[in-house]
């Protein structure tokens, strides 16, 4: 049952003074137009609630999303959403899909096809840092496998992921190892150019000491960081307690968390490797909305073919 507004009892008032004194003498003394009070006249019934304002909403519109539209988009939210809805739109684009990005959200906000998340304001000043081309600055970072996902017997053992990201491309390279330590990270930052596929400048760690020494307690370099400088690659170290500045390789962790550990298990330590190798590979295909809906992979084979037609030039 609607609620009874101030409104509607203000028309009530209106209807039974034209009733009874007529349309002329009711629009005088309340101020308004015949017309009004005629249109007025006519839903009222002796109810208050046939006064209700009505909405305004056509009932027909020919820029609605048609019935076909709408299951596509929900297919392919269903099928491709762990990856993201700029993911989901270019699939949807791929079939045949042509309104944008905007109105796909909006279809999906409010038919429900989605739970929305509500994001905490963060009070924490934000130092943006984005990358002029591939290989600027690297993001490395080590993240726990939840021990949930294991489902071998591992004898105590705990299993790391080493993630680096580059910061122009989104581009990752992620490896799974046993111990967390600066051998293991110099290990990964050995290969880490090849496997990237371009020349790496910058490489930027936090304190954790699996990366670098503690200062307070050592003028030395850690294996990782004479790793680094042998490369000739410069090390950049973020402030203490400030993760954000490491912020695109931890909002890829709690992606990781979604899409693979919170999804996945692993009956052995061969498929925990697979299942990570390929979900490397995914996520590097996978279109970003931040990449003008491009995947890291497109991103880098664009800017290097740039490059080499600019020398042939």
């Amino acid at each position: 049952m609607k609620s009874i507004t101030e409104e509607m009892r203000f028309r009530q008032r209106l209807c039974e003074y034209a009733l009874k004194h007529g349309v002329t003498k009711a629009a005088r003394r309340y101020h308004t137009y015949r017309q009004f009070v005629y249109r007025q006249l006519e839903k009222y019934d002796g109810s208050v609630q046939s006064l209700a304002l009505r909405s305004r909403r056509p009932q027909r519109s020919p820029n609605a999303h048609t019935e076909e539209e709408l299951k596509l988009i929900k297919n392919m939210l269903r099928r491709n959403g762990r990856y993201g809805l700029a993911e989901v739109y270019v699939r949807c684009q791929s079939r045949g899909y042509s309104r944008s990005f905007e109105s796909m959200c909006r279809q999906i906000r409010n038919r429900g096809y989605r739970k929305v998340e509500r994001k905490k304001k963060s009070y924490t000043k934000y130092e943006n840092m984005q990358g002029t081309y591939p290989g600027e600055k690297v993001q490395v970072d080590i993240k726990y496998v939840p021990q949930e996902c294991i489902r071998f017997p591992c004898y105590g053992d705990k299993y790391y992921q080493i993630t680096a990201i580059d910061e122009y491309s989104r581009k990752r390279v992620l490896k799974i190892v046993k111990e967390k330590s600066t051998y293991e990270t110099k290990e990964f930052i050995k290969s880490l150019r090849k496997r990237m596929g371009f020349k790496i400048e910058t490489i930027q760690v936090d304190n954790g000491p699996e990366f670098v020494n503690d200062d307070d307690k050592t003028e030395k370099d850690s294996a990782f960081e004479k790793a680094v400088k042998k490369l000739n690659m410069e090390l950049k170290r973020t402030r203490p307690y400030s993760p954000w500045q490491n912020g695109k390789v931890e909002r890829s962790h709690r992606e990781d968390g979604k899409i693979l550990y919170g999804r996945e298990v692993f009956t052995s330590e061969k498929e925990l490797k697979k299942k990570v190798a390929r979900h490397e590979k995914k996520y590097n295909s996978t279109a970003k909305t931040v990449l003008d809906f491009k995947s890291p992979d497109q991103v880098v084979a664009e800017y290097f073919s740039k490059c080499n037609k600019c020398l042939d030039s």
